[in-house]
């Protein structure tokens, strides 16, 4: 960049051909008053060759003072420009100054050193700049690791079924294990299993870019509800669940695509089925409710289980995050349920919220919209 490209070059320019101008004009109004007031008072002196002519009255002494006047100005004139242009050039440095820690970490950025970060040392418009680069740092810096550890998770989800179909091939292949219909079956259900992965991670990326195809119809949710509750019951008395159904019997019909609705209320009630002790509590609510302005029809699952700690709980809508981090296939699933349940509701245009207090349990609140 060259030197008289540089905004303290063209600030500091700038500042000086306005204070200059500035006081060129002053000093020529001081001078021009100057005369004017000096003229007068030498025409109300007593001198001879009163009346006669402005040059005439003039004599060597007032021309010299006259002129040492305006040299003075002159000097005065200059010496105020100097400091003026020195004064603006060190407030200009300083107030460019942050622009040039920003101008760093933004090259740190652009080379994908995520997280860079800059002081944020005044909070006028440089330091609301600074501000928001910080957070987009960060976010970025985030947005990184999440990346990072998703190419980890879609890996280990993809490597168990791979790792089942190709050993029990090898083993068939070498007559190590028979080649049954028991066999092939269980081998169809990895199968099975890695399909409805790879199924879910696309219908995940079609619904965060807006792509997702919805086949909408007026339904029921209490019906939805009953049917899947209904679905899920075995599940509920193997662990003695007691399941408590509150529906709203003046609900109107709501415009959805049943499939994925469906799919979100299985999502959150398997989950509340696998983490919850024997004996706990399910209970389903529907209601009217309005949020932000909004009418919604508003699905509440709640159990009364041991509840998701503070530091899980921001979390749990992320694709692959669990809590429990062995990622058993005993204790929970591949951890793509809550991110897909989301996506959908949103989809919808809707709303999934979550609240949870360890010892007490969670809470799902699904906003349907209604219109």
């Amino acid at each position: 960049m060259k030197r008289t490209d540089s905004l303290v070059f063209r600030l500091t320019a700038m500042v000086f051909i306005l204070l200059a101008v500035t006081i060129a004009v002053i000093l020529f109004l001081v001078n021009s008053q100057m005369d004017t007031h000096f003229t007068q008072y030498l025409q109300m002196a007593p001198r001879r060759g009163m009346g006669m002519g402005h040059h005439m009255m003039r004599g060597a002494a007032e021309l010299q003072y006259v002129e040492s006047i305006h040299r003075s100005l002159l000097w005065v004139g200059l010496g105020m420009t100097v400091i003026s242009v020195g004064v603006s050039y060190i407030v200009v440095q300083k107030l460019v100054r942050p622009l040039l820690s920003l101008t760093e970490a933004v090259r740190s950025v652009q080379e994908g050193k995520f997280g860079q970060t800059v002081p944020v040392e005044r909070m006028d418009e440089v330091g609301i700049l600074a501000k928001t680069f910080n957070d987009m740092s960060t976010e970025l810096e985030q947005n990184e690791t999440m990346r990072r550890h998703l190419f980890a998770s879609v890996a280990h989800e993809l490597r168990t079924p791979l790792a089942i179909i190709q050993g029990n091939l090898e083993g068939m292949i070498d007559d190590v294990i028979p080649a049954n219909k028991k066999m092939f079956l269980s081998m169809e259900d990895e199968v099975l299993r890695l399909g409805r992965l790879v199924q879910d991670l696309n219908d995940l990326s079609l619904a965060e870019i807006d792509k997702l195809v919805l086949h909408k119809e007026r339904a029921d949710i209490n019906i939805l509800l009953e049917r899947a509750v209904s679905m899920l019951q075995p599940l509920c008395d193997e662990k003695e669940l007691t399941v408590r159904l509150h529906l709203c019997p003046e609900l109107p019909n709501v415009s959805i695509d049943v499939d994925r609705i469906n799919q979100v209320v299985y999502n959150i009630l398997n989950n509340a089925i696998r983490y919850i002790n024997r004996g706990d509590t399910i209970a389903v609510t529907t209601e009217r409710a309005v949020k932000e302005g909004k009418e919604y029809v508003l699905v509440s699952i709640a159990d009364t289980g041991n509840g998701i700690s503070p530091e899980d709980l921001p979390h749990i809508f992320q694709y692959f995050y669990r809590g429990e981090k062995s990622r058993s296939r005993k204790s929970g699933g591949s951890g793509i349920g809550l991110a897909l349940a989301k996506q959908f509701v949103v989809s919808h245009g809707g709303l999934l919220d979550v609240e949870s207090e360890v010892g007490k349990g969670t809470t799902f609140y699904i906003y349907l919209p209604l219109g």
